[in-house]
């Protein structure tokens, strides 16, 4: 096969070494002058490409010819993090890895390696003696509480809806409650709001991992807490092992 690997990320080099032991694997640029009804794959980063005319990549403009997109054969299968406006735009068959579970659980296992590493960095006892109130329990607040558990720390689970066994709350709860020494944000939108903050009473550290807490950073300054924006962890720490990942996921697609 034919192939082309985008990016500039870490993983996506590893995707790119990886591929390039069994098929041929292009560079974007050579793409450029390339008979594109050769090209069988495109591998883009994990938010794709945007803009009207899909010439946006990792917050950057990206020189694509016109005449790209349309002139890519129409069974050339795209494979990106996550779908965009642009891509669906596209007849092309595309396959996203953020929504198959098997890497879904992998990605959650290396965002728990790296909320471990800020865990450590700002705490100055044995972890057995700490505890963290986790916001959100999809795959990636489950495999942080998983790994914090097995290592001492008292976890709780913060839901949004209705809080089901002896380890979770519900965020009406726990907003007028006290917090544990880590608050690790997990959920897709802001659930921390001031008000909540105001009923803390122990400087706590607080984890965005999802980066939507932005707007309450200054006020967590304000009391005395710690913000720690941990976006794109797999990336950061374990940017081998989320190459591997996504290699794994297109391999499954390729054999289907």
């Amino acid at each position: 096969m034919i192939v082309s690997v985008w990016g500039s990320e870490r993983r996506m080099e590893v995707v790119r070494s990886l591929l390039r032991k069994e098929h041929t694997c292009m560079a974007m640029e050579a793409l450029f002058d390339f008979d594109l009804t050769k090209l069988d794959a495109l591998i883009l980063p994990m938010q794709g490409v945007q803009g009207e005319k899909g010439d946006y990549m990792d917050r950057a403009h990206i020189p694509v010819p016109k005449t790209f997109w349309e002139c890519l054969r129409e069974d050339c299968r795209i494979f990106s993090g996550r779908p965009t406006r642009f891509l669906e735009s596209l007849s092309q068959p595309k396959s996203y890895y953020l929504s198959d579970e098997r890497f879904l659980n992998e990605n959650a296992a290396l965002t728990a390696q790296g909320t471990l590493f800020y865990v450590l960095d700002h705490t100055n006892r044995i972890l057995s003696k700490c505890s963290a109130d986790i916001i959100g329990r999809g795959h990636c607040g489950q495999a942080i509480g998983a790994l914090l558990s097995q290592l001492g720390v008292r976890v709780r689970y913060i839901r949004h809806g209705r809080a089901q066994g002896s380890d979770e709350r519900t965020l009406s709860e726990w907003q007028q409650d006290d917090c544990a020494d880590f608050v690790i944000h997990c959920a897709p939108y802001q659930l921390i709001e001031e008000t909540a903050i105001e009923q803390w009473h122990h400087p706590t550290c607080v984890i965005d991992i999802s980066g939507t807490l932005r707007s309450v950073e200054a006020h967590l300054s304000q009391k005395g807490h710690t913000y720690v924006r941990a976006a794109n962890l797999p990336e950061q720490f374990a940017w081998n092992s989320s190459g591997e990942a996504i290699v794994g996921f297109i391999r499954r697609q390729l054999h289907v």
